[in-house]
């Protein structure tokens, strides 16, 4: 059995999480978790497309990681980055609703985290990559579930 953390990032469809969040498992929306020396930054939700929870627009998003640098200063950056949503441009889709973020880009570019795990883009439809690699982190788009071995 494996012994760490179940943690999470809300997505578009985890409006019940509201009233019930998953038991035994840690949000880690909006912050920075460090489990074992590992620095795990949390970013959840989706581009917004019908004013949902856990939707946001590409400047909300932005506003979330600026609220941010605080932590990211205080911690020396982040080595993990756990997003619903993919970056704009690295894995995300070409409707509106599976756009990804501009603001997690920057993120990338001035972190330079060694993994980027996000879902919202379902392989099962056939779309995109399991797996790709940006500048020095490796993206996984970790839908319904991935292992890695580290």
């Amino acid at each position: 059995m494996i012994k760490a953390p179940v943690i999470y990032v809300n997505g578009n469809h985890d409006a019940k999480y509201l009233e019930k969040p998953p038991a035994g498992c840690i949000p880690i929306d909006d912050k920075i978790m460090v489990y074992k020396n590992i620095r795990i930054l949390g970013l959840g939700g989706s581009i917004d497309y019908n004013k949902g929870p856990f939707q946001y627009s590409q400047r909300e998003m932005q506003k979330r990681v600026a609220k941010l640098r605080f932590c990211l200063w205080k911690n020396k950056g982040f080595d993990i980055l756990v997003t619903h949503a993919p970056a704009k441009g690295l894995g995300d889709g070409k409707d509106h609703c599976h756009q990804g973020f501009e603001a997690f880009i920057d993120l990338l570019n001035k972190y330079s985290p060694k993994y980027f795990f996000h879902g919202h883009q379902h392989l099962n439809y056939g779309k995109g990559e399991r797996t790709m690699i940006y500048n020095t982190t490796t993206i996984v788009n970790a839908f319904k579930y991935h292992i890695m071995e580290m």
